[in-house]
């Protein structure tokens, strides 16, 4: 077969994680099928297809702007996917062909357009943004041959709403790196603890975003920083998606003065994230609106004790893994992470839980599952 891969969308955070896991995995166990990956020009810098059996096809004009990649998408990929006699299109990004029939195998990689809570709260932008994805969604679940979900919350509440049969839709979970460890380089340790200035801190590694719930949690640490480790930082790792709730967050840093506890790393390099997880104190994740956050399964495999929303599909992500709060109530957060900061045993606990929970994640078994999806679309 010849299999092409739409990674148009591949930007930033997960979805690029996910596509480097799954190439280099299905590079391994896939030596039949030819694959093409389709990527803009931006994209040849932040994913790495460079297979034996890999093609890629890299485009200038979808990388402008997300309209015109959009429209790219729908008007001109079919075309492509014709010239190159593919077989089947995976769409790892919610949207597929809608104007075309083609086989096609869409991925419900953000369930954010369905939840109409956290819509009303973002900006004109955001609330425009996330009702065309929903839009878009809707038109390419319906085309689709199969639907890949990564979590079972969504695959129950989207085929539920759509009615989707049961033979039309899979669940395959994200998986573990082998970069993200316990046991990391002693010496390379210590070069990033000096690059960064890291000692005793609380971690949170998440693109800004409102629905991340920065605020709720920056709010939390300052209800209980005097009543805790006066050297306890938080640590912010991720880049900045919203100008405007970024200097709203700092703002509020700076009037409560803790510009010296309350850092902003922004983006820093993949291959570092594993010596923030495995050396903070505690790693914090309030997100509202996840589908099968890659973040949780890094944490976990580097052994970091977890506090997390209870809003789903977290709690199905690290089941006894983690201690779950409201993350709408800052009050909440601030007190379970006072109950566990005090509590050496049950720090331990978690870490041993978080390394026992995080087997069950493998890139592997994910390149496996999507590929017996791919192969099945034309049996």
């Amino acid at each position: 077969m010849r299999i092409a891969i739409n990674a148009l969308s591949a930007v930033a955070g997960g979805g690029v994680t996910y596509l480097n896991q799954l190439f280099k995995h299905l590079s391994e166990i896939d030596k039949k099928n030819e694959y093409l990956i389709i990527i803009t020009k931006k994209g040849e810098k932040i994913l790495q297809a460079s297979y034996n059996n890999f093609q890629i096809l890299s485009f200038q004009v979808p990388s402008l702007s997300t309209t015109l990649r959009l429209i790219w998408e729908q008007l001109f990929l079919w075309y492509v996917l014709k010239k190159y006699r593919v077989d089947v299109l995976y769409s790892p990004a919610n949207i597929g062909l809608i104007f075309q029939t083609f086989p096609t195998v869409v991925m419900i990689q953000t369930v954010a357009p369905f939840d109409f809570e956290m819509i009303k709260k973002q900006n004109i932008y955001y609330r425009l943004k996330f009702n065309l994805l929903r839009i878009l969604t809707s038109l390419s679940i319906r085309k689709a041959r199969n639907v890949i979900f990564i979590s079972d919350k969504a695959k129950k509440e989207l085929s539920h709403y759509y009615k989707l049969h049961d033979s039309k839709t899979f669940l395959i979970y994200h998986g573990k790196s082998e970069l993200f460890k316990p046991d990391l380089d002693s010496g390379r340790l210590m070069e990033i603890k000096q690059k960064y200035g890291l000692d005793e801190f609380i971690l949170y590694v998440s693109n800004i975003y409102k629905y991340k719930n920065f605020f709720e949690l920056i709010l939390a640490f300052s209800l209980i920083k005097d009543k805790i480790n006066p050297n306890l930082k938080l640590v912010l790792v991720g880049k900045n998606f919203d100008d405007q709730y970024t200097e709203l967050l700092k703002t509020f840093v700076i009037n409560e003065g803790m510009e010296d506890r309350i850092i902003f790393y922004g983006h820093i390099p993949y291959e570092e994230l594993p010596y923030f997880y495995a050396t903070c104190r505690l790693f914090l994740y309030p997100s509202t609106c996840e589908n099968c956050p890659n973040i949780l399964i890094e944490a976990m495999a580097c052994g970091s004790p977890i506090l997390a929303s209870n809003i789903e599909p977290m709690p199905e992500i690290c089941q006894d893994a983690a201690i779950y709060f409201n993350p709408f109530s800052p009050h909440d957060i601030a007190e379970k992470i006072q109950t566990v900061l005090s509590n050496n045993i049950l720090l331990q606990e978690l870490k041993q839980r978080s390394l026992e929970r995080v087997n069950h994640f493998s890139w592997e078994e994910t390149a496996r599952k999507t590929l017996r999806v791919l192969e099945g679309v034309n049996a």
